[in-house]
C-alpha cells in the first residue's frame, strides 16, 4: 500500500472511530478532548492497532500548529493589560509556587533537580481548551471566577515561551558551557521580541490591504501564510513550530481581523487538532498504566487537591472573594494541553524517560476527565466550605472584571449599508446598545474612527456571532442583500439562541416562505416595499387627498403583506425553534380577494380627524364591533390613555383609537375616522 493510500485510510479510521466515541461521549457530557484520547487508545498500538503514530504524525503536527495559532488569536493584549493585577500577581504566584512545590516533592523522592524542575513546568499549566469550553457552554465566561481563570490561563500560556527556550539548558544538550547556554537563551528571547514586534506592527497593515479586496479566498490564503510563515521564521531561531504559530496568533489578535481569521481557521483547526489529541492517546501504554493504576490515581488525586489549594491561595492573595477564588482554583486544577507540547519536547531532549512520560500522560488524562465533574460541583463545595462573614454576604463576590464584556439585551446589526445605518440611528435614538458586523474593511475602518462599535467579519460564521454576544442579544437585524448568506445567518442564529428575535431583509417576496421556515420572525421585502412606494407616488401625482392616500397605501400594504402569512401548527414559534419544529410551520398564500380566507388579527392606531363621522360620539353609538368585528381596546388623549374603554367613552377630535380586528375590517372603518370634507364645505 502506497503512502497516500495509507494516509487516507488512517484519516478515515480515526474520524470514523471518533464519530462513534464522541457521539456516546456527548450523551455522557464527556469533554471532547477525552473522546479524542479514547479514540487514540482504541485505534493505536495499545488498542486495536489499526493506525500507527507515524501515519497521523503530520496531521497531528498541523493540528497543534493551528491550535496554538487560534489560542494566540483569542488572546487580547489589551485584555491582558486590563487584568494586570490578576495576571501578574496571581499568575506569578500560581506558576512559581506550583513549580517550586512540585520541584521540592520530586527532588525529595529522588529525581534529578533539572528533571524535577521540568516536571514542575508541566504541572503548573492548566487546560485552556477544557476550561474555556466548559465556561462558554455554562455561561460562566463573564463571571468573576471565569475572568480570573482566563487571566491565569493567559499568563500560563505566555510562559510556555521561556519554558521551551529553557529545554536545551535543562537537558544539557549544548555541553557543559552554562554561560553559552544562557547566552543562547537570551539571544532567542531577543529574536522572539524583535520578530513579534515586527509582526504586530506589520501584519495588521498587511491584512487591511487584503481585506480591502473583499476576497474571501485571498484572506484565508493570507491567514495561512501568516500562521505557517511566522512559525517557520521562529523555528529558525530554535523555537518550535507550534510556539511560533502561537506568537503569530498574538500578532493578529489586536487587529480588526482577528475574529474573521478565527472563523476562517476554526473548521480546519477542529479537524486537525483532533489528530493531535488522538496521537496523544495512541502514545499511552495501557499495559504500563494498568500495572501502575493505583499510583497514577493517587498522584492524580494529590495533584488535583494540591493545585486547587495553591490556586486558591494565589488568587486570595490579590483580594478576590473566597467563593470566586475557590471556583477558579477548582477549574484550573488539571494539567493542560500545553503540557503535552512541552512534555513531548522534553521527551525528545532526553529530560524525561519513557516511563515518566507515560505516567505524566495518564495523570493528565485523568485530571482532564475529572474536571467537568469538579467544575459542576464547585458551587456546592464552595457553599459548604466557605461561610459568609455577615448574613446575606455573597461569598462569590460582586466585583466585575475590567475586561470588556458584551452588553446584555443588545441588538446585532448585520451589514452597515444604508439600511444598517438607519437601523443604528434608530437604536441610538431609543438608547439601545448594538454591535455591527460588516465585511467591508473600508467601512469598518471609517466607522471605528467615528466611534461606532463595529467588527470586521462574516456573520455566517458561528464564531463571529458568538463574539458579538448572540446568546445575550435581544434581536439580530440582517440588512445584507445576499439571500444565501441571510439563510445561513438565520439558521445559525436560531440554532445558537432559540429565543432571539430575527428581523431580516429579503430581496424577493418568493423567498419569504423559506426564510420563515428557517426561523425569521419578521421579513422586510425589498420588492414589496418598492411596490408600495410606486403605488404611493402614482396616487400622490393624481392629487389624492393625504388621508385617502394613507388609507389606500395601508390597504395595498395589507394585501402584499398577507400574500405570505404564517400559520403555526405549534403553540409558539420560539418554542418550536428550540425543538426543531420549524419544519412543521407552513406558509399559505392568501389574497385579499379570497373572502373565505381568515385574516390574521391586527392591532392598529387610528387618528380621530376633525369633522369625521365618529368624532363626538360614544363607542356604543358607533357599533364597530357589531358592524365590522373591530374592537377599541384603548384611547389616547393628550398623553393619557384609557385602557379597555366602555361604551360611554366619547371619541373626540385629536384622539388616537387603538383597535384590534381583521386587517381588512380595519381598512374598511378608516373612512369613519377621516375628515368629512362634504360637511366641511357645506
Amino acid at each position: 500500500m502506497d503512502t497516500e493510500t495509507e494516509l487516507i485510510m488512517s484519516v478515515v479510521i480515526v474520524l470514523a472511530c471518533a464519530i462513534a466515541i464522541l457521539f456516546v461521549g456527548r450523551r455522557l457530557r464527556m469533554p471532547f478532548i477525552i473522546g479524542y484520547f479514547i479514540t487514540g487508545i482504541v485505534v493505536g498500538p495499545a488498542g486495536l492497532g489499526l493506525v500507527t503514530e507515524e501515519q497521523v504524525s503530520l496531521l497531528a503536527e498541523l493540528g497543534v500548529i493551528l491550535l496554538m495559532f487560534t489560542i494566540g488569536l483569542e488572546m487580547s493584549l489589551k485584555s491582558l493589560l486590563s487584568m494586570k493585577r490578576i495576571v501578574l500577581i496571581g499568575g506569578t504566584l500560581q506558576l512559581v509556587v506550583t513549580t517550586v512545590a512540585v520541584w521540592a516533592v520530586m527532588v525529595a523522592v529522588g529525581f534529578a533537580s533539572n528533571v524535577a524542575l521540568f516536571i514542575g513546568f508541566l504541572v503548573a499549566h492548566s487546560s485552556t481548551a477544557v476550561i474555556m469550553n466548559l465556561y462558554q457552554n455554562s455561561g460562566e465566561i463573564d463571571t468573576q471566577h471565569g475572568k480570573i481563570a482566563l487571566g491565569l490561563l493567559i499568563f500560563q500560556d505566555l510562559n510556555v515561551i521561556p519554558m521551551m527556550l529553557m529545554v536545551p539548558i535543562l537537558a544539557g544538550t549544548s555541553g557543559t558551557d552554562l554561560v553559552g547556554e544562557l547566552i543562547s537563551f537570551v539571544v532567542g528571547m531577543v529574536v522572539l521580541v524583535i520578530v513579534l514586534a515586527a509582526a504586530i506592527f506589520l501584519v495588521p497593515r498587511f491584512l487591511t490591504r487584503i481585506a480591502l479586496t473583499r476576497s474571501k479566498e485571498l484572506f484565508i490564503i493570507s491567514i495561512v501564510v501568516i500562521c505557517f510563515g511566522i512559525a517557520w521564521m521562529m523555528s529558525l531561531s530554535g523555537v518550535s513550530l507550534a510556539l511560533g504559530a502561537f506568537l503569530a496568533g498574538i500578532a493578529i489578535s489586536e487587529s480588526d481581523y482577528s475574529h474573521e481569521a478565527i472563523g476562517q481557521i476554526l473548521p480546519f483547526r477542529d479537524l486537525l487538532t483532533s489528530f493531535f489529541f488522538v496521537s496523544i492517546g495512541m502514545m499511552l501504554n495501557l499495559v504500563y498504566v494498568w500495572d501502575h493504576l493505583i499510583l497514577i490515581i493517587a498522584i492524580a488525586a494529590v495533584l488535583l487537591l494540591g493545585k486547587t489549594l495553591i490556586n486558591f491561595v494565589s488568587v486570595k492573595a490579590i483580594g478576590i472573594a473566597s467563593g470566586a477564588a475557590l471556583l477558579s482554583a477548582i477549574g484550573l486544577s488539571q494539567v493542560g494541553e500545553f503540557s503535552f507540547i512541552l512534555g513531548s519536547t522534553g521527551l525528545e531532549a532526553g529530560i524525561l524517560t519513557q516511563d515518566v512520560y507515560q505516567v505524566f500522560l495518564a495523570i493528565t488524562i485523568v485530571t482532564m476527565a475529572v474536571t467537568p465533574f469538579a467544575v459542576n460541583a464547585g458551587p456546592a463545595i464552595a457553599k459548604k466550605l466557605i461561610k459568609p462573614k455577615v448574613p446575606g454576604e455573597n461569598i462569590f463576590g460582586n466585583d466585575v472584571s475590567p475586561c470588556e464584556v458584551h452588553p446584555k439585551e443588545h441588538v446585532i446589526i448585520v451589514g452597515y449599508g444604508l439600511a444598517g445605518q438607519y437601523v443604528a440611528k434608530a437604536l441610538k435614538r431609543v438608547d439601545l446598545p448594538y454591535i455591527i458586523l460588516e465585511l467591508n474593511a473600508e467601512t469598518v475602518n471609517r466607522e471605528k474612527k467615528q466611534g461606532e462599535r463595529i467588527v470586521y467579519g462574516d456573520a455566517t460564521r458561528e464564531s463571529l456571532l458568538e463574539y458579538a454576544g448572540l446568546m445575550k442579544a435581544r434581536t439580530i437585524v440582517i440588512t445584507i442583500p445576499d439571500t444565501e448568506a441571510v439563510k445561513t445567518i438565520i439558521s445559525t442564529a436560531r440554532r445558537m439562541n432559540p429565543r432571539i428575535n430575527i428581523i431580516t431583509r429579503s430581496r424577493f417576496l418568493a423567498d419569504s416562505e423559506e426564510l420563515y421556515r428557517l426561523g425569521a420572525d419578521e421579513i422586510i421585502v425589498d420588492e414589496r416595499e418598492a411596490a408600495i412606494q410606486i403605488f404611493r407616488r402614482i396616487l400622490a401625482n393624481e392629487q389624492v387627498p393625504q388621508q385617502d392616500l394613507d388609507q389606500y397605501v395601508k390597504q395595498i400594504r395589507n394585501d402584499l403583506y398577507d400574500r405570505y402569512i404564517e400559520t403555526k401548527e405549534v403553540p409558539d414559534a420560539r418554542e418550536a425553534a428550540k425543538n426543531g419544529w420549524f419544519e412543521t410551520i407552513r406558509l399559505r398564500a392568501k389574497s385579499m380577494d379570497d373572502k373565505t380566507a381568515a385574516a390574521r388579527a391586527s392591532v392598529e392606531q387610528i387618528h380621530v380627524c376633525k369633522n369625521c363621522e365618529v368624532a363626538g360620539k360614544r363607542l356604543s353609538e358607533i357599533h364597530l364591533r357589531a358592524n365590522y368585528g373591530v374592537s377599541v381596546i384603548a384611547v389616547r388623549r393628550d398623553g393619557d390613555a384609557v385602557v379597555a374603554p366602555d361604551g360611554n367613552t366619547v371619541l373626540e377630535e385629536g384622539d388616537t383609537a387603538v383597535v384590534i380586528g381583521e386587517r381588512a375590517a380595519i381598512t374598511e372603518i378608516l373612512p369613519l375616522f377621516t375628515e368629512n370634507r362634504t360637511e366641511k364645505e357645506e
